[in-house]
């Protein structure tokens, strides 16, 4: 019956529009996300800025930056689709809906004519004369109240259907206004990316006539690396000694299941500071200016804000704290089964031996000349080796 049509289609309607809704929610979580983390690296950008000695740190922002809004713009994109999506199943939803009351209006119609025939006294007395017994007219009498029944559920299916149709019709025009919405905020995140790509170009034609005191800088961020380096392969060594003599917090209980649980948090472990950006990732990778010069690290550079707290990411033994010649303090966390370094401090809140909890307060971060940032390292206990951090804390 179109009655039942018109149930069967309003149902399969709904359910493809929740199907779209969570993955429009799913989209808009993401795309506020990474919003939020282009507005703190902007706020990192323009203390970078005002501070005429931080131009590199100001250049690695601004490359974040531009990889994030390159993350929005594949988001807005995906948005926009899903937006198009939904607007051409809304069109059909509303063309078919109106196919469907219009076929109703037709039905009813003919309903109408049929009754109008009917209630001319002339034709239902011929009807019931005509029948060959008393039992046939009776059914025949049965069967015009039955047809004057349908009329009158024909007459609600219209109004239902006229209902629904208006509500699809108001749901299409939300749909355009969404993708007008999508459109615009697209053309406005591509317009700040050209504008951040063009602010990297000037600042590295800067850079490049600073070669002199970028090599000079580079040099002394080096041998604060090199210094960094002996000292935690030296504390590595120890507590590997350490703990082949079966002592050491690695062999504890305790040490046995956090090693466990922080294994298990890899991926969700929190930053060690509240608000940063990566602008050192592990590795070898290029000099951002200079051709020709690579840089190591073991660990990853956050860029963050003056005064930054600089926090343990698990729970675990701090195992030292040690003085960096020219690196200000370095604080090196056992998790039992790894190691955590925290590196260019100015301020350090824990000692050796102290258990420290997820959260807690290691140090304050230190700026070295070249902006405010926080060094973090990720260790294998078992094989003494440098891990990715990025590969370990939240994304």
């Amino acid at each position: 019956m179109p009655g039942s049509t018109v149930l069967l289609t309003a149902l399969l309607l709904c359910l493809g529009a929740l199907g779209q809704g969570g993955k429009q929610s799913e989209l808009e979580a993401e795309r506020q996300a990474i919003s939020a983390r282009i507005a703190q690296t902007q706020a990192l950008i323009k203390a970078a800025r005002d501070d005429q000695q931080q131009t590199t740190q100001e250049l690695s922002l601004l490359k974040e930056e531009l990889k994030l809004r390159q993350q929005l713009l594949s988001n807005l994109r995906k948005e926009r689709r899903a937006a198009e999506r939904r607007l051409d199943a809304r069109k059909a939803s509303v063309e078919g809906a109106d196919a469907q009351l219009e076929a109703l209006k037709e039905e009813y119609a003919e309903m109408i004519r049929i009754a109008a025939r009917l209630e001319r006294g002339e034709a239902l007395w011929g009807m019931l004369l005509d029948a060959e017994s008393t039992s046939q007219a009776f059914r025949r009498l049965l069967l015009i109240e039955e047809y004057g029944r349908n009329r009158k559920q024909q007459a609600e299916r219209i109004s239902t259907s006229t209902a629904s149709l208006r509500e699809e019709l108001n749901a299409l025009r939300q749909e355009r206004a969404a993708l007008v919405d999508v459109e615009s905020e697209l053309r406005a995140a591509r317009d700040a990316a050209r504008s951040g790509t063009r602010r990297q170009e000037t600042l590295l034609a800067k850079l490049q006539t600073q070669e002199r005191q970028l090599k000079d800088q580079l040099a002394t961020e080096e041998a604060r690396r090199a210094e960094l380096g002996k000292a935690i392969d030296r504390l590595i060594a120890e507590a590997n000694r350490a703990s082949t003599a079966d002592a050491g917090f690695a062999a504890t209980p305790e040490g046995r299941i956090i090693g466990a649980e922080f294994k298990a948090n890899k991926g969700k472990l929190p930053w060690p500071v509240a608000e940063g950006v990566i602008t050192g990732r592990f590795g070898t990778h290029n000099h951002p200016t200079l051709p020709g010069i690579k840089i190591e690290r073991r660990g990853v550079d956050i860029a963050t804000t003056e005064g930054a707290a600089v926090s343990a990411v698990f729970s675990g033994r701090v195992s030292n704290v040690i003085g960096i010649p020219g690196g200000g303090m370095a604080v090196m966390v056992d998790h039992g089964s790894h190691r955590t370094v925290y590196a260019n401090l100015s301020q350090v809140a824990v000692q050796d031996g102290q258990d420290v909890r997820t959260g807690q307060r290691i140090g304050t971060v230190l700026d070295l000349g070249t902006g405010h940032r926080a060094h973090f390292e990720v260790w294998d206990a078992g094989g003494s080796a440098p891990l990715d951090p990025e590969l370990w804390i939240a994304r």
